[in-house]
């Protein structure tokens, strides 16, 4: 950290000189987050959507866009993310800064009213919804209010993935809620002052940092060269894998590669999506039975759903599919938001027919992979980015987007995969009982499936996303994974 820069509780920085004289609270993007703009392109944002459906009976109080900018207008100073708006510094020098701005929340809030009142309307409706991109001179977060459910009452926020991960994304939801504080709710008013940030000041500063910062940069990266296979988009480039076992010293001759499949491809610009709920309790009947763990059970549920979906078209590779599950790094060493991510790179069971033996296959792959990760460097996802120069990262990170969705090279992964616990006690907004909150997650060029899973209450609430040319049968997939938890509950009963 340079003489200039004062770290704040949460990580923010004052910078000196220019914009330091106008009193202003700016926090700059880590390599990390700016990826997450800088891969990007119309079509292919990178958001991150939650759907909550709230029971609202005639006789409770309505949630409406007036009154969910009401609730986040008494509480958006609890939460800096919705305040903050992203600033590029010329001829990219340096990675973006946020600047901390006046909101007015009914800017945010949007009002849908379904065209078809039943789960088929809502999910057409949110597809429309995940393809609006997130306005850049604003900050970075929408929140559509869905009616014409009966009964009930859909919310979807979506926030923009550089400015948060899935762990602080689960805080900043809790601007909505009646009592957030299992969310980990902020427990007082963050102060920053808003203000207007001078982009040439920010250009002058980065110009005298970059010699410092890129040997510091070189310094961290170096330890992480080792693993750079565990990266999800540059594990494809050639000779990655083999360089990294070599550095490493793994004298396994195995190499992961993912097969090409129709997810993946480039993104259209349209999305699919599904989401249903099913019973954690027989999760873990099944967990306790075989032996294993809850996210062993998910994983393996969710290959033979997708194994079945390939089947139908015939497509089903002869290798498992890859996926790439992102894992939290959080702790009090870190930036309250942004990303604070490494991963976990694991084969899935979809070449075995045998539930059985899909679980034991997931559980033995699990184990060596939590070990694995255990000798990864938690900066990795940053130190691979922070090695790129900084005028030439938008390019970079663009170019590898379009290589990896190309027959080019062999696809990095095949689909994003996520297991999140939540919160066991009710939540609710205006005094509405949350029902579910399912989690739509981003997709990319060339990983254009995501399947998230976060935990609520007594169920597990599951959230499809994919790429409306590439995964036109989201809706069936799910149903393929509601199939494969009873199916595994199932063979806990026959023996």
């Amino acid at each position: 950290m340079t003489g200039g820069e004062r770290a704040s509780d949460d990580g923010a920085a004052d910078i000196d000189g220019i914009t330091r004289g106008a009193g202003l609270n700016m926090r700059r993007l880590s390599s990390l987050d700016a990826q997450f703009f800088a891969a990007e392109r119309a079509g292919a944002e990178s958001h991150y959507c939650g759907l909550s459906i709230y029971d609202t009976p005639g006789d409770r109080r309505p949630i409406t866009a007036d009154t969910v900018a009401q609730r986040i207008g008494e509480r958006i100073e609890h939460y800096p993310p919705l305040r903050w708006r992203v600033v590029t510094v010329p001829f990219g020098l340096e990675h973006p800064v946020f600047e901390t701005v006046a909101v007015d929340p009914a800017d945010h809030v949007r009002e849908v009213e379904l065209d078809v009142v039943d789960e088929q309307g809502l999910r057409a409706a949110v597809s429309a919804d995940l393809k609006i991109p997130l306005d850049r001179q604003k900050p970075l977060w929408r929140v559509t209010v869905f009616h014409g459910l009966p009964g009930r009452t859909a919310v979807a926020f979506t926030l923009h993935h550089g400015v948060v991960d899935g762990i602080s994304a689960k805080e900043v939801f809790g601007v909505l809620v009646d009592d957030a504080t299992g969310l980990g709710a902020p427990p007082t008013i963050q102060d920053e002052p808003a203000g207007v940030v001078n982009r040439l000041g920010l250009a002058a500063r980065a110009v005298v940092d970059t010699p410092g910062s890129t040997l510091q940069k070189v310094r961290n990266v170096a330890g992480s060269v080792a693993h750079l296979d565990q990266s999800p988009v540059l594990r494809s480039l050639p000779g990655v894998q083999e360089l990294a076992r070599l550095i490493r010293r793994d004298g396994s001759p195995f190499t992961m590669h993912a097969p090409r499949t129709r997810f993946n491809s480039r993104l259209s610009g349209t999305r699919s999506n599904g989401f249903a709920t099913v019973s954690l309790e027989d999760v873990k009947t099944v967990k306790r039975h075989l032996g294993v763990t809850v996210n062993d059970v998910v994983l393996a549920a969710c290959a033979g759903a997708l194994r079945n979906r390939l089947l139908v078209n015939d497509e089903l590779p002869d290798e498992p599919l890859l996926a790439y599950i992102p894992v939290s790094v959080r702790d009090s060493g870190h930036r309250r938001y942004g990303n604070a991510i490494t991963s976990i790179i694991a084969p899935l069971p979809t070449h075995l027919d045998n539930r059985r033996d899909r679980v034991t296959f997931v559980s033995d792959v699990m184990k060596r992979a939590k070990d694995r990760t255990a000798q990864i460097p938690p900066t990795l996802m940053a130190d691979v980015n922070d090695i790129i120069p900084t005028p030439v990262f938008h390019m970079a990170a663009r170019g590898v987007m379009d290589l990896i969705s190309s027959p080019l090279l062999r696809p990095p992964v095949n689909l994003i995969m996520s297991n999140v616990p939540g919160p066991s006690e009710t939540l609710s907004l205006l005094g509405a009982p949350l029902l579910a909150h399912y989690p739509l997650s981003l997709i990319f060029d060339g990983i254009a499936l995501n399947i998230t899973v976060v935990s609520y209450r007594d169920g597990m609430d599951i959230g499809v996303v994919g790429d409306a040319e590439a995964v036109p049968d989201a809706v069936q997939l799910v149903e393929d994974l509601r199939a494969e938890f009873v199916a595994l509950l199932r063979v806990t009963a026959e023996d």
